[in-house]
């Protein structure tokens, strides 16, 4: 994998764990932010896919 694109995948599996940490709060979850990490994920893993083909 180029460098690049390891890059990008550390940075959606940060947002991966973020997701996942904001899905076990018991009271008070936010939806919002459990959305938003998940679209940065997609994002971010899209991102590394591109760079690694070009």
């Amino acid at each position: 994998m180029k460098p690049l694109t390891l890059e990008w995948v550390e940075k959606a599996e940060n947002d991966w764990g973020s997701l996942n940490l904001e899905m076990r709060v018991r009271k008070n979850k936010n939806h919002d932010a459990v959305c938003f990490f998940a679209q940065q994920c997609v994002e971010k893993y899209l991102k590394a896919r591109l760079k690694e083909t070009l």
